[in-house]
């Protein structure tokens, strides 16, 4: 993220990300002026544009932050674009050689995101995108959280969502602060817990370092917190319900019990309670595991807090 220089209407801009590094947080777009990806642009015009003879009419880097910006404010993408001023405009790379700002309509992006790249190859957009923003925070902890999109006029085949009372699709995002570093999407029914794994999947192959990792209660299942802890070697912090009870299972002496019982393949109960978890995870007992670490939140008053 080093110094820009942008001319606009004749006149020269330079803005560095430093000048932003004393506010609490940059907006989006500023964030996405600073982050280069002219590399995966072209790795999206080789792959997604092969042997097309298509006009290039908006740069495909300010297509894919114009995508992650409507992600980002939970727009359709009509409002996306109308909810755009010209500085952000300006930011996204929306300027021609004239000076002129010039933003795609809702249809235009819609097409970019829907059948230009389609659902596989904006997920390889997004892991390009997310490992490249991990190497630039230092932030030790992540959230996942759903996001609802109403879906596109021009897309006859969306889900109506009898919730939120409109055809949608849906963005599941992993954020680093507040910014996010991986996304599948899905249809606008589709539950939020299965995909959890694949973001996790997605943060092991960038080496993400986190110390928290953290969902609402959508998320909430032994399984996940498993998933957390033993992959990405985080805490798991998942919101559970109110009426939310201790596990039998996930008790230290349930936990001895069944690693005992696997003397045979080498369950040692004098092992570190760490090793021990490890020991059931990897030996069919992966719920426990989470049962184990859901208890932990429960009896952690400033769990959540």
């Amino acid at each position: 993220m080093a110094k820009t220089t942008t001319i606009y209407r004749g006149m020269i801009f330079e803005d560095s990300f430093e000048n932003y590094l004393g506010r609490e947080s940059a907006s989006i777009c500023q964030f996405l002026h600073f982050l280069h990806i002219e590399d995966i642009s072209k790795y999206v015009e080789r792959t997604y544009y092969t042997n097309k003879s298509w006009h290039f009419k908006y740069n495909i880097s300010s297509m894919i932050k114009l995508f992650i910006v409507m992600c980002f404010r939970n727009l359709s993408y009509d409002k996306t674009i109308s909810s755009l001023d010209e500085e952000e405009a300006l930011m996204l790379s929306f300027c021609d050689e004239y000076g002129l700002i010039k933003l795609p309509s809702g249809g235009t992006l819609h097409h970019f995101v829907k059948y230009r790249l389609g659902d596989d190859g904006l997920n390889e957009v997004m892991m390009l995108l997310g490992e490249k923003i991990l190497k630039l925070s230092q932030i030790k902890e992540a959230k996942i959280d759903s996001t609802p999109l109403e879906a596109s006029r021009y897309n006859n085949h969306a889900d109506y969502n009898v919730h939120y009372r409109c055809k949608m699709d849906k963005a599941h995002i992993t954020m680093v602060g507040t910014y996010p570093v991986f996304m599948t999407y899905t249809n606008g029914v589709s539950s939020d817990s299965p995909e959890l794994i694949k973001h996790i999947e997605a943060l092991k192959k960038m080496n993400a370092d986190f110390d928290f990792y953290s969902a609402d209660g959508g998320y909430d299942s032994f399984q996940n917190h498993a998933d957390i802890w033993y992959h990405l070697e985080a805490k798991p912090v998942i919101a559970y319900s109110s009426n939310a009870v201790l596990s039998k299972e996930g008790e230290i002496g349930r936990i001895d019990h069944w690693v005992n019982k696997m003397w045979q393949i080498s369950g040692d109960i004098r092992a570190k309670n760490d090793e021990k978890l490890k020991f059931l995870y990897e030996n069919g007992r992966q719920e426990q595991v989470g049962m184990y670490l859901r208890n932990l939140n429960i009896r952690d008053d400033l769990f959540m807090n």
